[in-house]
């Protein structure tokens, strides 16, 4: 055990969780307190896998073996390092804090044991001098804290170390961000003046470039567009937006981050989508899997190196604050039983454990007032007791196994501020400003959901006949131009036209469908007295991102459907299949809209299918109204 230790305790005018999110962030309390940025491998270490860690220290090499660490948010944490090389043979940090009126009280004890008896002669001078950088690091934590924020105090459903993501977006304090590299001033003006060209809205752009110029290297090292969002208080698409074309300005690098779907941090960054393969293995849970382009491929985004030479940098891989998702993990030894008190915001939680991935779900809204878990060889297995009325839940945790274990609480029904291929995919900009920007030749990516619309303009032929070539051709490239307006309105992407046809990707059915309505409107308004209109098909599911002629373009039984359904459809008619038109989301869309039943047989698909095809004319009742 640890014999040597400094705490210092610290009133706080903020919530308790605010307070615990910053204090327990171990990554900035190891870079605050001078450690160097660390590396990490994987090794193995009397039959059990472990986490190496490596820096240096007021010069000093060290080296150590990181202890998963144990923490409840609001609450605790506690870290432990094995020292194999350095002057302690064993050190951590611990957090404590409870609620003290309208504030709390926080206790931060660092503590360690000297690995030779000179060190302990010398441990009083080492000790006052961790207590001062620990002092000054809460009184750092402190003036982050003081411009209160009451978005940020209430939080919801928000995990708290990202609800002090604002906090920190607006803080100038050194101790607490870091360094800031100074910018070129001159290559970020001009290319600060090629972005504001781009049709791209000027406040944000101004958002942009002061985080560029002025913002810590940790904050534009690694950059997420919602999250920035979230943080200056803007819509999340003009944001992105911003960024993609910053990119194409040189501003900043597009960057591609592939999650780990069992413990949802990053296994891997490359520079380029074609450099993502068919799969990749997570160290951390020692499994390697399938990526879905979808769901686990995130876009983030650096600083250029001309303007600012920064890379992210990670002194402490454990950190509770690269886990927002993880509400509890906690160590329970061998036939232990362990309670513990957990807030949560709502009953849905998804428990697993670090050791094999056992995992149980809860799905309940209701938060329970007891939540008995047992971690046996096999399967963990959870049952909920009453119903608690302030989100407090006791949590009875009862080990079967024959070695000690870890169980993590997450989140069950939070979704990250991650840019999300899924996202890109149906981001017009992103396909147009990133065609090239594909998988490798002959590798296709799954995507697990996305929404795919067809569309093709009626009566064209015979307009060619009636009003001759080159009114008719401007007025099919007319027509291309509403359906790339109102698909861009509802926040998709036209991925290709074909003849007469268009081709275009939504991240949900509701956007799809508000777009076909819109379609379909403005073809009656604009071109009806020529005899002219569209028809369109939509259907959702998985499908393949695959680069064609050096493009990014999407393949599989998802297309193809939305495609055929398409050619059901009629002119000012929109084609589902009935399980779609079914959703709640999509029926109150298109609540009074007229529609019939079509049972078909599509090619490619073995069994006749169940269609609804809706009638969107002007004549039909406007589609949602009563």
């Amino acid at each position: 055990m640890a014999e040597g230790g400094v705490s210092v305790e610290r009133r706080f005018a903020a919530p308790r969780e605010l307070v615990w999110a910053l204090l327990a962030d171990s990554n900035r309390y190891d870079r605050a307190l001078g450690l160097g940025v660390a590396s990490y491998t994987w090794r193995t270490l009397d039959g059990q896998r472990v986490l190496q860690g490596r820096a240096k220290q007021g010069g000093l090499e060290l080296a150590w073996v990181e202890q998963p660490y144990q923490w409840i948010e609001g609450r605790m944490l506690s870290s432990l390092r094995i020292f194999d090389k350095g002057p302690a043979k064993e050190g951590g940090l611990r957090v404590e804090v409870e609620d003290d009126g309208d504030g709390c009280i926080a206790r931060l004890t660092a503590f360690g044991e000297p690995r030779s008896w000179i060190l302990r002669v010398l441990e009083p001078l080492v000790l006052g001098h961790l207590r001062r950088q620990i002092s000054r690091y809460m009184d750092s934590i402190a003036r982050v804290l003081e411009p209160r924020d009451t978005a940020v105090d209430g939080g919801g459903a928000q995990p708290a170390v990202v609800r002090v993501q604002r906090l920190l977006g607006h803080a100038d304090d050194a101790v607490a961000s870091g360094g800031v590299t100074p910018a070129d001033a001159a290559e970020l003006r001009r290319r600060a003046d090629r972005l504001s060209q781009a049709p791209v809205d000027a406040g944000v752009v101004k958002a942009l470039v002061q985080t560029l110029e002025r913002r810590p290297d940790e904050e534009v090292s690694q950059m997420r567009p919602f999250e920035l969002a979230r943080g200056w208080g803007l819509d999340r698409r003009p944001v992105l937006q911003a960024f993609l074309h910053a990119t194409r300005a040189g501003l900043v690098d597009l960057q591609w981050q592939i999650n780990c779907p069992v413990c949802r941090v990053s296994a891997q960054v490359v520079g380029a989508l074609q450099d993502v393969g068919r799969d990749v293995h997570c160290e951390a849970c020692n499994i390697s899997y399938d990526i879905d382009f979808g769901a686990n491929v995130e876009a983030v985004f650096r600083c250029n190196k001309a303007i600012r030479d920064v890379e992210p940098a990670v002194y402490c891989a454990a950190s509770p604050a690269f886990r927002p998702h993880v509400l509890a993990q906690l160590r329970v030894q061998p036939g232990e039983v362990r309670e513990e008190t957990l807030r949560l915001h709502d009953g849905r939680v998804h428990l697993r454990t670090l050791e094999r991935q056992r995992a149980a779900d809860l799905h309940d809204l209701a938060v329970p007032a007891r939540l008995e878990v047992e971690l046996g060889p096999e399967a963990v297995t959870a049952t909920a007791h009453g119903r608690s009325d302030d989100g407090t839940t006791t949590l009875v945790l009862r080990s079967a196994l024959d070695a000690p274990g870890y169980l993590l609480v997450e989140r069950g029904a939070w979704a990250s501020d991650a840019v999300l291929g899924s996202i890109l995919a149906a981001q017009s900009d992103f396909v147009d400003l990133f065609a090239t920007e594909a998988p490798a030749a002959g590798l296709d990516l799954t995507i697990g959901n996305l929404t795919l619309l067809f569309s093709d303009l009626t009566g064209s032929t015979a307009l060619y006949e009636r009003i001759g070539d080159a009114r008719a051709y401007a007025v099919v490239q007319e027509h291309f131009r509403l359906m790339e307006a109102a698909i861009a309105r509802h926040e998709g992407a036209v991925v290709k036209t074909m003849g007469d046809a268009v081709m275009a990707t939504f991240a949900t059915p509701q956007q799809a469908v508000r777009a076909a309505i819109e379609a379909v409107r403005e073809a009656e308004a604009q071109h009806g007295e020529l005899g002219i209109g569209v028809k369109l098909g939509v259907h959702e599911g998985p499908c393949l991102a695959v680069r064609a002629n050096d493009r990014l373009d999407f393949f599989g039984t998802t297309v193809n459907l939305a495609a055929r359904l398409q050619g059901q459809a009629g002119t000012s008619e929109l084609v589902l299949m009935r399980e779609l038109a079914e959703l709640p989301a999509v029926a109150e869309l298109l609540r009074g809209a007229p529609q019939r039943a079509v049972i078909a047989h599509l090619k490619g698909i073995s069994a006749d299918q169940a269609l609804v095809a809706f009638d969107l004319g002007p004549r039909a009742s406007e589609p949602g109204s009563p």
